[in-house]
């Protein structure tokens, strides 16, 4: 046997098997990649297309500076002119809705920016960082003239509106710097839609505006956020005395709706799961107390709702006290009186949140003067009629906070003004205008808009979709009750809590925001705070 032919027959078959393996793979993996790369190009060409289009249908202003403020073109010639006053969750969403090709949009507001104001309680205690929770309006309604000014009259006969001059300083440093000059101007408009929003309510109690904190603004959550940080290190000064050391790190909140319950919440959590490495002895002397003046906390919702907020606030450590007023705030304590009880209390405290209600703005009471007190006679808001026209002002709408449907009032919420919002937008883009700009794809918009019934004159109809609130531990809160038709009711889960809640709670704003810069903001802030815990340095 020639053992030489037998070993190169062996050898070129072995190679042979080997080359064939090796194409097999190869051809294998080019499949494969084939498959991963028409994914990423087709994931990459529908962002691509959507952003064109996106484009197309939101054209930006010609000109970022308004042109013409007192409309002298004849209405036949331009695109009808609507202001919106607001940037806030009405105002957005109707501007995200509204027909640009049809109207000439201008959004006014002293604040150039959209807050998502129920996550500011997780603000105030470093969960979510500042910029998660706002966006530009330039950012996410381009398609609309933004001009930072704040309005001081209407005129409903001529149909203007007038702002006030403005030369407060730029900058966080009381320094006198050139930046910021905004001289006053008029502005003459068809439509104008209030979306002004309402201010804290403080009942008229003595030293709330000098003492205690809101919550509505982002200024607002940076500033508790610092008091909170103040009181810690304070409390740490080794020549404190035991008496002032217990005010500091006594907490007081005021108000029991979602904003009080959920800041409190927060600052339970920052108590249980960070300072109790940076301030091991001192996270036992904590106190955090909400002052309520019902019976019991989150009286809107349920009252399961609001046993199990109370249940899981004894276990946080934060003492609920119900049935009780405050008769007076002052820079080291609160003084309370307890229902049947003539006699007053004091609460010592370093930091004290109000978060006890609103009240109409000082221009939406100039709005009703101006169109007239007796048609505007209720003096919470703008009355309007159910298509959210204001009563007794042609061309005059409001939405949200600073309105009111005649006869049938809403609560304030953010959920509901952003309904009114889309439905004002839909309803105004179905009205007939003498001019608009041609568009094939916005032609095809508004038959798609018409086929699905985006286009209405119907009355505003309200959708309740439920409430939700944090309440503390990874716990949350959700009442389904009257939402969504009674399908909740239906299903046999009209009122829910617990931590799996808390994914719904996480899921449903994170679905909310803006734009996509912050949904990845609010993502990573979650797992970071989880992860490395928040950040307690003052900046």
């Amino acid at each position: 046997m020639n053992f030489q032919k037998l070993g190169a027959s062996l050898s070129g078959a072995s190679k042979r098997g080997f080359t064939t393996a090796a194409k097999y793979a190869s051809a294998k993996a080019a499949k494969h990649w084939n498959w991963k790369t028409k994914a990423v190009m087709f994931t990459a060409g529908s962002g691509i297309v959507y952003q064109v289009v996106d484009h197309q249908l939101h054209p930006r202003p010609k000109n970022e500076v308004v042109e013409d403020l007192m409309l002298s073109q004849p209405a036949s010639q331009r695109k009808e002119r609507i202001v919106v006053l607001g940037s806030g969750w009405g105002a957005v969403s109707f501007l995200n809705q509204l027909d640009p090709f049809k109207y000439d949009i201008v959004c006014i507001s002293p604040r150039n920016h959209f807050v998502m104001t129920p996550l500011l309680p997780s603000v105030t205690v470093g969960t979510i960082e500042s910029r998660t929770v706002v966006e530009s309006i330039r950012s996410i309604c381009p398609h609309a003239t933004f001009v930072e000014a704040e309005c001081t009259g209407l005129d409903p006969q001529a149909k203007t509106l007038s702002f006030k001059k403005s030369t407060r300083q730029s900058s966080s440093r009381e320094i006198k710097d050139g930046a910021r000059t905004r001289p006053e101007f008029t502005m003459a408009y068809d439509k104008v839609v209030v979306a002004v929003g309402a201010e804290n309510n403080t009942f008229n109690t003595p030293g709330v505006n000098e003492h205690a904190h809101f919550l509505k603004e982002m200024k607002d959550a940076r500033r508790i956020r610092s008091a909170i940080i103040d009181a810690f290190e304070s409390a740490a000064n080794p020549a404190q005395s035991p008496e002032e050391r217990k005010r500091l790190l006594n907490f007081v909140v005021v108000g029991g709706g979602p904003t009080g319950v959920e800041y409190a919440a927060e600052l339970a959590d920052l108590l249980h799961e960070d300072l109790r490495e940076s301030f091991p002895t001192l996270k036992d002397q904590v106190n955090i107390q909400l002052v309520e003046a019902t019976e019991k906390m989150l009286g809107m919702f349920d009252k399961e709702v609001s046993t199990a907020t109370a249940k899981n606030f004894k276990n946080e450590g934060i003492e609920f006290l119900g049935n009780t007023f405050v008769k007076e705030v002052k820079q080291h304590e609160i003084v309370i009186q307890r229902k049947g009880n003539k006699n007053l209390e004091s609460l010592p405290a370093s930091v004290v949140v109000w978060a006890t209600g609103i009240k109409c703005r000082p221009i939406t009471n100039k709005f009703r003067e101006a169109i007239g007190l007796e048609t505007q006679n209720n003096f919470r808001a703008l009355v309007t009629d159910d298509h959210l026209q204001v009563l007794g002002a042609e061309g005059v709408y409001a939405l949200g906070d600073c309105a009111t449907i005649n006869k049938a009032p809403l609560p304030a919420t953010a959920q509901v003004a952003a309904q009114e919002g889309k439905y004002l937008a839909r309803h105004l883009n179905a009205v007939e205008t003498e001019y608009s700009e041609k568009s094939l794809l916005n032609a095809m918009r508004r038959q798609y808009w018409s086929a699905t019934g985006m286009l209405t004159r119907e009355p505003f109809q309200y959708n309740h979709k439920g409430s939700l609130a944090y309440i503390g531990g990874d716990h949350a809160a959700a009442d389904f009750k009257n939402a969504f038709g009674g399908l909740a009711e239906q299903t046999g889960i009209p009122v829910m809590t617990g931590k799996l809640t808390n994914y719904l709670w996480k899921g449903f704003y994170f679905s909310e925001q803006m734009s996509v810069r912050t949904k990845a903001l609010l993502a990573f802030d979650w797992v970071k705070a989880k992860t490395f815990g928040r950040d307690f340095s003052r900046y």
